[in-house]
């Protein structure tokens, strides 16, 4: 693989990390809508919070492995991989913390959004990783 093939990496994956969210947004905003839930605006900010506290770190762990994809031995990349982690569950944590003190939102929605965008990223986006190499 070349290296500007390497280069591009975080770039696709955030990109189908952002379809991730506007897919599960749709889903959850389906299911909320059905249920007739959509006149509840602290339904839609959970959602969207939800999401973006799945988006934002992983971004983060994305962006710090993918730009040392290639240039570090097997070894320094996985004590990235495991650093990039650690940074991103503290994120997480820093993040849910932040928005459930600060905000006012509807705390099982929140963790829905946030369970369904890992859920769909995994099944949807990894399952397709052939076509980002």
């Amino acid at each position: 693989m070349t290296f500007s093939r390497l280069v591009q990496l975080p770039e696709k994956v955030i990109q189908r990390m952002c379809q991730a969210s506007f897919m599960t947004f749709a889903v959850l905003g389906t299911v909320v809508f059905l249920w007739n839930l959509c006149q509840d605006e602290l339904v839609i900010r959970s959602l969207m919070l939800g999401i973006v506290l799945w988006l934002l770190p992983n971004c983060y762990f994305v962006t710090k492995i993918m730009r040392c994809l290639g240039q570090v031995s097997g070894k320094d990349l996985l004590n990235i991989f495991y650093r990039a982690e650690l940074i991103k569950l503290f994120f997480s944590g820093i993040f849910f913390v932040v928005v459930i003190k600060l905000l006012s939102v509807n705390i099982p929605i929140l963790l829905l959004a946030y369970l369904v965008s890992q859920l769909v990223f995994w099944l949807l986006i990894i399952k397709s990783m052939k076509g980002l190499l």
